[in-house]
């Protein structure tokens, strides 16, 4: 059951469009959980504006899934992230830890370097995180 709705959660990600939001947030729960580096909420609502937030701000933002674990409930899933940003492209790593309740996504955990990942490319802060980063 959990490979089933997981893989069809990787499919909406991978095809995720400001006009299909609708696919991924039909495979999760009223209540769902979502962390990230910049956000954490609760609520299918909530997240439908989390993702029209970042169609808003982010260009061509596209997501790829790169492997799955299972574990009873629970999917690892490391994916690549793109888009782009300040007329900048990004690319980076980062991972999901996927709960499913009752055939639903319960809880998304996502984690990845937004040091790294993301401050680098903002222009002037970017000076700042680069060195940090040593790069």
């Amino acid at each position: 059951m959990i490979k089933k709705i997981i893989n069809e959660y990787k499919n909406a990600f991978e095809n995720l469009e400001v006009t299909n939001i609708n696919s991924l947030l039909n495979l999760v729960d009223d209540n769902v959980v979502f962390e990230d580096p910049f956000n954490t909420i609760v609520g299918k609502n909530n997240l439908r504006e989390l993702f029209l937030e970042m169609f808003k701000k982010l260009q061509q933002p596209k997501f790829k899934v790169l492997n799955i674990f299972y574990k009873q409930n629970l999917a690892i899933i490391k994916w690549n992230f793109s888009c782009k940003i300040f007329r900048k492209d990004i690319c980076f790593d980062g991972f999901s830890e996927v709960t499913v309740k009752n055939g639903k996504i319960k809880k998304h955990l996502d984690f990845w370097d937004s040091g790294k990942n993301f401050y680098t490319q903002v222009p002037i802060l970017g000076r700042i995180f680069k060195k940090i980063h040593n790069i």
